[in-house]
């Protein structure tokens, strides 16, 4: 086993010892920022108030306004049902991967599971993509490289390979890369690791790491996945320091 993911097993007791209503306030942290951060890699900047507005249900200001909140909350499913274990699905099928691109679409929306329609990587991407007539081909292909190789690495190498192969797919022409890091955590959490929740700070060289060579992304998830670590110590000590105080103040009595 690579001497990076033996650091990250060792340094993980923190996350892992997270339970019950700690776990739980934990990953609402968790997952608030992971929003923030995934939005940020994709080109669109909110702020906490757009968040809390848009888990609160509260009115739409105006059309973009809506097309955000949906897509935030849309992404907080996504990420709750990683680590549902009666949720989550036991296997990566094309079959699901298709189902995760709808449930970030309007149920009315054409493109909804669809492939690409055009030759190049929409948006904020640039990469080397499958021609958009070769997408079902390539799909296909990456499906078997999932079942017959990536699967069986180490989780995080396996995420990180299966995310950059699939992004060079690119079957959708929109939320490809939403999609393709929820498959990616799916992959980590359900090996027993901490999700990679990309930092916004990290943008460049997660794109980077996307235009080179298959196993640069490698190092990109190990760094998300020691923030994620990172969080945890803290929110831990945070925790200990409280009740620490509660219990002087109560002795102070």
């Amino acid at each position: 086993m690579n001497l990076t993911y033996l650091e990250i097993d060792h340094d993980r007791s923190h996350y892992d010892a997270l339970t019950g209503s700690d776990w739980d306030e934990f990953l609402d942290r968790l997952i608030l920022g992971w929003l923030y951060h995934d939005h940020a890699l994709e080109g669109v900047v909110i702020t906490g108030d757009d968040i809390d507005r848009a888990l609160s249900g509260q009115p739409c200001r105006n059309y973009c306004d809506g097309l955000v909140q949906k897509s935030l909350c849309r992404l907080r499913e996504s990420a709750l049902m990683l680590f549902d274990a009666e949720r989550r699905p036991e296997e990566l099928t094309m079959e699901w991967i298709k189902e995760l691109h709808c449930h970030f679409c309007d149920p009315d929306d054409e493109v909804a599971g669809r492939y690409r329609q055009r030759d190049t990587s929409p948006g904020v991407y640039n990469l080397d993509v499958a021609p958009q007539n070769s997408i079902s081909y390539y799909f296909h292909k990456f499906m078997d490289m999932w079942n017959d190789e990536i699967r069986h690495y180490h989780p995080v190498r396996a995420a990180a390979i299966a995310h950059w192969e699939f992004m060079h797919v690119f079957p959708f022409d929109q939320r490809s890369g939403v999609v393709g890091r929820v498959m990616m955590n799916w992959i980590l959490v359900r090996g027993g690791y901490p999700p990679a929740i990309i930092h916004a700070m990290d943008r460049h060289h997660y794109f980077a790491a996307l235009d080179g060579h298959r196993t640069d992304l490698i190092g990109v998830l190990v760094d998300a996945i020691r923030s994620t670590i990172e969080a945890a110590r803290l929110f831990s000590e945070r925790r200990l320091e409280a009740a620490e105080d509660a219990r002087g103040h109560q002795l102070a009595l």
